[in-house]
């Protein structure tokens, strides 16, 4: 079944794909995934294409900016992720769809003082976003990095003393603040608003700021780095609800959200981008016209905090670039929770002795590798462990191990890796 809602023409069809086939066709990674689509007379109708994956247009953009940079005139790109061989990237406006956006989303007003707090990677551009929707309403900012925890009460401290009402940052900094601020005893009572770039309002974050900050009011920018922001929520809607902005299209098929924008700003259109989101139409309390997006689960990513740049694909070859590994096994352990962690089980080759140094050496060779680990686990280093084992676990008798497994409560799964444009996010259990 599918369902569609998302900028409409104005017989209601949805929007044509002509243009952006044609661009990106011309893409050599992508021209074999489009060239049927572009053959002959008849334009084919935007549910007869293919699905987009995440990897694919990280490979797009990557092939652009080697060997077609005049390609991404205007165009600000950012890391998502992956290895120093294997960088994937995306691409957005210059502008970051600020006329886009604006009008939908409308937090200040005149007398408020903004301070946003940067994070690494592609969370840069939201920071950039978000001083943006600042100026427009002609409130002055405040840009700085996102504070480590022994920083927390000076930070705070700096924005009472200088009147900051209104914070702008990723759902993960905002909770490790309210959680801070809770066990602290601080009140927070000198802010008043919060801007979020990431998912939308989530029960256990609004039930923290009712315990304890219920004077705060939140709005959310829902988005990634790949189709960069997809619609937003403010103060008065449901929990992990959105509203789609009207210059992309949204889908929904068999419950996960497709992502299309052929806006003549896209810097590579997307068309029916797989956004990884689990989700369904619904209805807000807030009053918006239009039906509502509610999320789920985002079933490509289920890492929290470190699915933004850290993927099984990259960490599992980068261990078997080694000689001495034979076979290695990412394991993420109760995700989402406050004991997170990954571990990268290794099994060795015969002629390799294991001894008091090799899980270090290779987890010092993966953290140098791989974009954005070593930053993301800069704080909590036990949060990510290579393990030295005989055995993968789940092996097979002719040694072959799933490569990507979770172990949530005490029971392991097998998480099944989309491959591109076959949509595939189901999680099995072992």
């Amino acid at each position: 079944m599918t369902t569609i809602f998302g900028s409409r023409a104005p017989n209601g069809e949805a929007p044509s794909p002509a243009r952006a086939l044609d661009k990106l066709s011309r893409i050599p990674v992508l021209r074999e995934k489009y060239l049927r689509h572009t053959a002959g007379g008849a334009e084919p109708a935007l549910s007869d294409l293919p699905t987009l994956g995440r990897d694919e247009l990280g490979r797009a953009i990557d092939t652009l900016v080697r060997n077609d940079p005049s390609a991404l005139t205007r165009a600000s790109l950012h890391v998502m992720g992956g290895t120093r061989s294997t960088m994937r990237m995306g691409a957005v406006p210059a502008d970051l769809y600020l006329d886009e956006i604006a009008p939908h989303v409308r937090p200040f007003e005149q007398g408020d003082l903004f301070t946003t707090l940067g994070t690494p990677f592609h969370m840069r551009a939201c920071q950039d976003l978000h001083n943006g929707l600042a100026s427009r309403a002609g409130v002055p900012t405040l840009s700085m990095d996102a504070p480590t925890d022994q920083m927390i009460d000076a930070y705070l401290d700096l924005f009472e003393r200088h009147g900051v009402n209104a914070l702008g940052t990723t759902l993960d900094t905002f909770r490790s603040l309210l959680r801070y601020c809770a066990a602290a005893g601080r009140d927070l009572g000198f802010l008043h608003k919060v801007l979020w770039s990431g998912p939308a309002m989530d029960s256990a974050t609004r039930s923290l700021i009712r315990t304890h900050f219920p004077h705060l009011r939140t709005w959310a920018l829902f988005g990634s780095a790949e189709t960069w922001i997809i619609g937003h929520s403010g103060p008065d809607c449901a929990n992990d609800t959105l509203h789609p902005l009207p210059h992309q299209y949204t889908e929904i098929v068999d419950g996960r959200m497709l992502v299309t924008v052929t806006h003549e700003k896209a810097v590579v259109p997307l068309l029916r981008y797989e956004t990884g989101v689990e989700a369904e139409w619904t209805s807000c309390p807030c009053g918006l016209p239009g039906p509502a997006v509610r999320t789920h689960s985002r079933i490509d990513a289920p890492m929290g905090p470190l699915s933004r740049v850290v993927s099984p694909r990259d960490l599992v070859p980068l261990a078997l670039r080694l000689d001495s590994v034979e076979a290695a096994q990412v394991v993420l352990v109760d995700p989402h929770t406050e004991d997170e962690r990954l571990h990268l089980r290794v099994r060795l080759r015969q002629e390799t002795q294991p001894d008091l140094y090799t899980g270090e050496w290779i987890r010092q060779h993966v953290l140098s590798e791989s974009l954005g680990l070593s930053e993301a686990t800069e704080d909590a280093p036990e949060s990510f462990e290579v393990i030295v084992s005989r055995h993968m676990l789940r092996e097979l008798p002719d040694g072959t191990a799933p490569e990507f497994l979770v172990r949530e409560g005490g029971r392991l799964q097998i998480q099944s890796i989309s491959t591109p444009n076959q949509g595939s996010y189901d999680t099995f259990s072992a």
